[in-house]
């Protein structure tokens, strides 16, 4: 009877074994701390990425740095208007159809605090890591999901939605509800 209470007391996770799941278990776990890490600055982590891609790409279009950081362009729109509501980002003329995002400076501003903050965000989570160990298991993870690219394209991804909807990056970096 006690052998069964401590079972009972202790149940097994017949999921720890499983790459994905705590992957998955360490990203949700990750994004909340990055969320709490930039709350103060009133940025969500796809609001703070889309600051990081711009400045360091000025002049980057808007369906390009949506591209880069897996973020549909139902959701990018919001996204840029918003930043551009507060005056992060600027709109500047590229050439006659298209036009470029730029950092404000006080977009410039709070980047580098939103920066500062997710390398304080990254240090807690991975600082007992070895700068080689998180070297080689960033390579690992990157070569992993640039092999699954090919695999979404083949699914139905036309960048629209469909396949694309459920990509590492779209929930590393955000969805309708964390556009802000």
């Amino acid at each position: 009877m006690a052998d069964r209470q401590k079972r009972a007391a202790t149940p097994s996770d017949p999921l720890e074994s499983l790459f994905g799941y705590n992957l998955r278990r360490l990203s949700v776990s990750t994004m909340a701390d990055l969320a709490a890490s930039l709350e103060p600055l009133g940025l969500k982590p796809a609001a703070a990425s889309l600051l990081f891609v711009v400045g360091a790409n000025p002049g980057i279009t808007q369906s390009d740095a949506g591209k880069l950081l897996g973020i549909l362009r139902a959701n990018m729109a919001p996204l840029v208007a918003g930043l551009a509501k507060r005056g992060l980002l600027e709109r500047v003329r590229r050439d006659g159809r298209s036009h470029g995002l730029e950092l404000s400076a006080s977009g410039r501003a709070l980047q580098r605090r939103a920066w500062k903050a997710t390398m304080a965000h990254e240090e807690r989570f991975f600082g007992l890591l070895r700068a080689a160990v998180r070297s080689r298991t960033l390579a690992q993870l990157r070569r992993i999901w640039k092999s699954r690219q090919g695999d979404e394209a083949e699914a139905g991804d036309d960048g629209e939605g469909g396949a694309a909807d459920e990509s590492p990056r779209r929930m590393m970096n955000g969805r309708a509800e964390d556009t802000a």
